[in-house]
């Protein structure tokens, strides 16, 4: 290493042990100020720590226990010295037992393999306090250990005995593991887990009786509010304190803490790309997360940041963020799929409806409480309330008319209800599958494409009934010609790809999207790209044609054609393009008609001048009008 090279420290993805990050020169972001919150006299004893998957729960939780248990008082400077909480100087801090469970990892297909799941989860949080604490003695009898409540409950009357003060902390992550995967399960499984449900009531009986005295607090980790009163009768002490403000950024990273991490783990100046512009790519397809409608703070998903920057520092190559995704998000779409079709079709093609039509989401509240176990009669309110929880939605900082708004968070989630309106709306469509696009002026790369644009007419045309497509807007126009071209031979297809445009990106306003991406020829010498800018001009009310108001319509379309010109040649100036062929085309549309296909010549991207009306052919002539029939 150079004396000109940063130092970059160890990405922590994949790792969550918080007492290790300091010997292992870990990055981490610095989450101890949340310490404080939870730490006032008016805290609930049992606080719910709620947020989706992959924000960070379990290296939060871990932290706690770092902070609040006795065997780690030799290491509090090590630890905490240079973090927020070092300078509260807490009396709490290194004053309490702690056992800690790990419900992740919970799977079965029977009661048995279950329960013995819990029962071996609890004996491994058992096994790590005998490890931290080896005067404390517990010897089970074979009877004490066959279920999770018998195990826990051997364990605190062992405990009493080896401390007389009420100071141990229970910590459970994922606590909601079991019952959320009622949701993704199938009718075996379901059964399975419910069937188990009087085991896992007895363990939390056991906790909450733990509470009246040897238990001073449980912290609880999960994703969904379950309640925890349909686990056990009079159980609703537990509050879920992350829908508050001031814990709304306890997970995730925000933008702050990613412009103290990214430097630590790439080295930026080597992609010539700053701190600030990279945060800018990663925010449209990372970020956009808010947990409070009262704080206008916004996080992005921490693992994935962390994965994708793993993969660059380790690839030494900028990747666009979209395509550099962690594994797990293979598995968005087809959940939020299952949902949609366990809801019901009335309440999908409500969602699916609000979605294609580019509106916001409205709920007079958030479900704070779901009773899992054999309940999925799922009205709209608390299906948006799931939604939100898994990470699909998450609030707008506004409300209207005293509802709260709910909205889709980021590209990465955009493409889970666009994967699903596809399969449960286009795909079972005959039209839609039986048609095929004339490519052939795409993949011989010349300039006209005029057989192409007549050839999208028609396919629009016949389907256009279908329940996509009844929106008439431009997200279900994109929609529909990207899902056709994605099952299109010979085609490479990506819809709203972001793209990073030097003179945009350094301005931090965030990144312009090419409608449609469509590659050709892929890996041979005449492998183009064609760059699309769609849009869609309403179309002529027969009211508007009986009062001659036609100029209107092309008065918009020539405003339409100038606004697209500008973007479609911008899309060629991006890096992500760079050394390959290109052409930047702008296609509108008036129903299912294309109406203008036109290529953008290399114009200076600098062009704003009014365009002469004669420029775009009339209506009536241009080769892509076909006749169109309700």
């Amino acid at each position: 290493m150079t004396d000109n090279m940063p130092s970059l420290l160890n990405n922590p993805f994949g790792h969550i042990s918080f007492d290790e990050f300091q010997q292992d020169k870990v990055a981490f972001a610095d989450k101890t100020g949340f310490i404080e919150g939870l730490d006032t006299k008016s805290m609930s004893r049992f606080p719910l720590l709620l947020r989706p998957r992959c924000f960070g729960k379990s290296a939060f939780i871990l932290m706690l226990k770092c902070f609040y248990d006795i065997s780690y008082k030799d290491r509090y400077e090590e630890l905490f010295s240079k973090t927020a909480i070092y300078e509260k100087d807490l009396s709490s801090k290194n004053t309490y037992h702690v056992i800690d469970f790990d419900f992740s990892g919970i799977l079965g297909r029977d009661v048995n393999t279950l329960v013995n799941g819990f029962i071996i989860a609890i004996k491994s949080g058992i096994a790590d306090f005998k490890k931290r604490y080896p005067d404390f003695v517990f010897n089970p009898a074979k009877n004490e250990t066959k279920t999770p409540s018998g195990l826990l409950k051997t364990f605190l009357s062992a405990y009493k005995t080896f401390s007389s003060k009420k100071l141990l902390y229970v910590m459970i992550d994922e606590y909601d593991n079991f019952a959320r995967n009622l949701l993704f399960r199938d009718e075996e499984q379901s059964k399975t887990i419910t069937e188990a449900y009087g085991f896992i009531a007895a363990f939390y009986e056991t906790i909450k009786s733990g509470a009246n005295d040897c238990i001073s607090k449980t912290f609880i980790t999960g994703v969904l509010p379950v309640s925890l009163n349909s686990l056990v009768s009079g159980f609703d002490i537990s509050l879920n304190v992350t829908s508050e403000p001031k814990f709304s950024t306890y997970a995730g990273f925000t933008e702050e803490e990613l412009g103290v991490l990214i430097p630590k783990l790439v080295d930026t100046d080597k992609f010539g790309v700053s701190v600030s512009n990279l945060i800018t790519l990663m925010k449209p397809v990372y970020g956009g997360y808010c947990f409070s409608a009262a704080s206008p703070k916004t996080v992005f998903n921490s693992s994935l940041c962390l994965f994708y920057l793993h993969e660059i520092a380790e690839q030494e190559q900028l990747a666009p963020p979209e395509l550099c995704l962690a594994p797990s998000c293979d598995h968005y779409g087809k959940k939020l799929e299952h949902l949609l079709n366990t809801a019901g079709a009335g309440l999908a093609d409500d969602i699916l409806d609000t979605y294609l039509s580019g509106k916001c989401f409205f709920v007079s509240q958030l479900y704070q409480n779901f009773d899992l176990i054999g309940n999925t009669d799922w009205d709209r309110e608390k299906l948006l309330s799931i939604l939100y929880h898994l990470g699909y939605l998450t609030t707008a900082p506004k409300f209207k008319g005293g509802r709260l708004t709910l909205r889709i968070p980021n590209l990465l989630m955009a493409r889970s209800f666009d994967e699903c309106a596809v399969n449960l709306r286009l795909t079972p469509d005959t039209a839609f599958t039986s048609y095929a696009l004339d490519i052939s002026t795409l993949e011989n790369t010349e300039d006209d494409l005029s057989s192409f644009a007549v050839s999208c007419t028609e396919f629009l045309s016949s389907i256009v009934t279908n329940p996509i497509l009844t929106h008439r807007n431009e997200k279900a126009l994109n929609l529909t010609l990207y899902a056709k071209l994605s099952q299109t031979r010979g085609i490479q297809a990506k819809m709203q790809k972001p793209l990073r445009i030097p003179a945009i990106n350094s301005t931090g306003e965030g990144e312009p999207m090419a409608d449609l991406v469509v590659t050709v020829n892929r890996g041979k010498s005449n492998e183009c790209v064609y760059l699309f800018k769609l849009r869609h001009l309403p179309e002529i009310s027969d009211t508007d044609k009986r009062e001659g108001n036609e100029n209107n319509y092309e008065s918009e379309l020539r405003r339409l054609k100038r606004e697209s010109e500008n973007k479609a040649l911008m899309y060629c100036s991006a890096l992500d393009f760079s050394g390959k062929q290109i052409k930047s085309y702008v296609m509108i549309f008036q129903g299912p008609k294309c109406i203008l296909c036109e290529k953008q010549n290399n114009k200076a991207l600098q062009h704003t001048a009014e365009l002469p009306f004669a420029d775009i052919p009339n209506m009536k002539e241009h080769p892509c009008i076909q006749s169109f029939e309700r």
